[in-house]
């Protein structure tokens, strides 16, 4: 067994929820010796831990200055459920991943450093592919940053030698079109065998998200993305051409390379790493002032974030406010009243697209737990064109009510707008569990 070390429940605290994906959640936790590490929980409907044993050991085998490190199995009880778990103990990210800088920054980051990046997931990649590992899940979540915002390749939940993609073609029918949007034309063939090229056609979607700072065919149907990829379409390029940048240019003819058609014509990550070596030469002096920008930019962002939320929180409880359902100032001076005004204001005024996408993403586990109508949820999301018919099909067939709303949640990875109608029918079937 190569992850021999077992962390248990006495030496950890602090657990606070970072992120949740298909396989299961990741918890920020303080370990007494090594100070703050990511341990990764598999869902309890998940099965049997031999994936998360098989995550554990890939990482391991791959150890690379650009793969994530793991430590050890986690056996204990965590404080938020006190049943018995099992997870990945890896070390801690401090800046989250590329998908969360990018949200975070409102779009992609400065030049140089967007170099530095898409060098150093080829180096993470190539290093893989030569010791004969497939990543199968390459995209902005699974690329990881540490304080420096230098890259980790992460989650090899689906890695392998060699094998067929099919379980990663059924799970993207089940909804995951997160992955999809990253997946190569003829990774739609379920007796395709995946190869190297596989990965490389995702690289070439990354490139094109990390240069433009947005998701692939955001808000588009599954079934419509499967069916356009298949036919040729891939992400807009034109706006990375229109500022006449030789580096940006370069990239542009990096990414239709890699995302050909044709897997052949694809070049290799030895190709790409030379590629992207000799521009991150010449911009290799500018990252400093980079992350300077960075940084400047997400306590700026940050700071008119809260200062939203205080107002939005202030405009919902105030009496005064024609937003919302305005009740007598006698009610609302009682502080059980004014409590419940509170949450009432919240839940019933107009939220945009992005705030019900965050209010979804960051109660994800609260809203699995607690919603009592899953299906009534589904079938609205189904006659609005949201899921297809194999996945609503697929929730109904869970028996519990949880299992159903956590199968549901996988269709929400099909971006902001999916997340927002999600939203709306569940304020109009649980508006009080969510106003609570």
């Amino acid at each position: 067994m190569l992850c021999s070390e077992k962390f248990g429940d006495e030496d950890l605290d602090q657990w606070t929820r970072i992120a949740g994906g298909g396989f299961g959640t990741v918890y920020r936790v303080r370990h007494q010796e090594k100070g703050f590490v990511a341990i990764k929980l598999l869902h309890q409907n998940t099965g049997s831990s031999d994936a998360l044993r098989k995550e554990a050991d890939c990482l391991k085998k791959m150890s690379s200055p650009y793969v994530l490190s793991v430590y050890g199995i986690y056996e204990g009880k965590p404080p938020h459920d006190n049943t018995e778990q099992q997870g990945i103990v890896m070390e801690f990210m401090e800046r989250g991943s590329i998908h969360t800088l990018t949200t975070d920054l409102d779009g992609p980051p400065p030049l140089p450093l967007a170099v530095q990046l898409v060098y150093q997931v080829a180096l993470g990649m190539q290093h893989l592919h030569s010791n004969k590992f497939l990543h199968h899940d390459l995209k902005p979540s699974n690329v990881l940053l540490d304080k420096d915002f230098n890259v980790k390749l992460a989650d090899f939940g689906l890695s392998r030698v060699t094998a067929s993609v099919s379980s990663n073609i059924q799970q993207s029918t089940e909804g995951t079109a997160g992955t999809l949007h990253y997946m190569p034309p003829e990774a739609i063939d379920l007796n395709c065998k995946a190869t190297r090229s596989f990965d490389v056609y995702s690289y070439g979607i990354l490139l094109w998200s990390i240069f433009t700072g947005k998701e692939p065919y955001e808000g588009k149907l599954f079934e419509l993305v499967a069916f356009r990829i298949q036919k040729g379409d891939r992400p807009d390029v034109s706006l990375l051409l229109e500022e006449k940048n030789e580096t940006k240019n370069k990239m542009v003819e990096l990414m239709t390379r890699c995302w050909d058609g044709d897997p052949n014509k694809r070049p290799t990550f030895n190709d790409i790493v030379d590629a992207t070596k000799r521009l991150f030469s010449v911009h290799k002096d500018g990252i400093g002032a980079a992350i300077q920008e960075v940084l400047s930019k997400l306590v700026h962002n940050q700071s008119q974030r809260s200062s939203q939320y205080h107002q939005t929180n202030v405009a919902a409880s105030d009496p005064s406010s024609t937003e919302g359902n305005a009740v007598p100032n006698d009610i609302v001076d009682h502080p059980r009243f004014a409590a419940q005004q509170t949450s009432v204001g919240f839940g019933s005024r107009n939220l945009t697209e992005q705030e019900k996408t965050t209010f979804v993403d960051d109660r994800r586990d609260y809203i699995i737990q607690e919603t009592t109508d899953a299906m009534a949820i589904a079938k609205e999301l189904w006659e609005m064109g949201m899921i297809h018919k194999e996945m609503y099909s697929s929730i109904k067939a869970n028996k519990k009510n949880e299992d159903k709303m956590r199968a549901l949640f996988t269709t929400l990875r099909q971006g902001n707008t999916v997340k927002a109608a999600f939203y709306d029918a569940l304020m109009k079937h649980n508006p009080k569990m969510l106003n609570s």
